[in-house]
């Protein structure tokens, strides 16, 4: 093994350990802000997605560091890798579903955006599932890394490429329900529902792109370098959102809570001329 391919795995363990850190320190900050607006409530489709895209993701970021860090030998890992795989695949849709929520929301309970957005997000989620199962072999010659490295395929890019393709409808249909139906609105509710989705959504879009050049460009041992990075940006920002929609509601003429606006998006109306009601 070279020395490029020696500092690579390094610096994908570091990476995947490092994540795993960050996601454990922002769950301690944001801790207050779960209790406040989640504890003791009903529980709904909201919330249950909620609960996945925040806790799951802690299982994948410390079974992938455990899986850097440990010597394998002559162990099959397969088992082990697919489970990873399975929980991040389910982290990551749970945080999607939450954005999904988040758009309908917006859109003023309109469900032609909540047909198209889960169909096409189905349809994302299926083609990835495929090609994480029987990726394609693109038979590009270099060295053949050993069984159980922390290393990945370079058709492993496809899959974030679909997801990063989703993230960036997203962000365009959010922009154009903003010009469509709030534009010159003051509400700070649809200001701080705007503003960071975009910025959250835009986060996550960029890493998705980063990792996809990483896999791409790079040799292959950087390949798992953005692997628990990748889950814990969606995590940490797709909650974010919500935690930021309920400091938004401590504003005194603000009085339904993100839990209630995106459990019953009926409430929030959208009006076309730039106005919006809650009922």
């Amino acid at each position: 093994m070279s020395v490029s391919d020696t500092f690579g795995l390094q610096l994908a363990k570091y990476t995947n350990v490092a994540a795993s850190a960050v996601l454990i320190y922002d769950y301690l900050v944001t801790l207050h802000s779960e209790a406040q607006w989640s504890w003791g409530r009903k529980w709904g489709i909201i919330r249950i997605v909620f609960t996945i895209s925040r806790y799951v993701p802690f299982a994948g970021a410390l079974m992938t560091s455990y899986s850097a860090v440990k010597t394998w030998g002559t162990q099959n890992c397969a088992p082990f890798n697919d489970a990873v795989n399975g929980i991040h695949f389910l982290g990551i849709i749970a945080s999607e579903g939450l954005l999904i929520s988040r758009v309908y929301a917006f859109s003023g309970n309109k469900r032609a955006y909540l047909i198209i957005l889960l169909s096409f997000g189905l349809a994302i989620m299926v083609v990835c599932v495929i090609l994480s199962a029987a990726p394609i072999n693109f038979n590009i010659p270099g060295p053949v890394a050993p069984p159980c490295v922390l290393e990945g395929a370079r058709s492993s890019a496809l899959p974030y490429g679909l997801l990063m393709f989703f993230e960036i409808v997203l962000m365009s249909t959010t922009a154009f329900l903003r010009y469509r139906h709030y534009l010159g609105s003051q509400s700070a509710l649809i200001r701080s529902i705007y503003r960071d989705g975009l910025l959250y959504m835009f986060c996550i879009t960029m890493i998705s792109i980063v990792n996809v050049i990483v896999i791409v460009v790079l040799p292959l041992s950087y390949s798992e370098m953005l692997n628990t990075p990748q889950i814990v940006a969606h995590s940490v920002l797709a909650s974010r959102i919500l935690f930021n929609l309920q400091a938004t509601r401590e504003q005194p003429f603000l009085s339904t809570t993100s839990m209630e606006l995106l459990s019953r998006p009926h409430e929030f109306q959208a009006r076309s001329g730039g106005s919006v009601t809650l009922n």
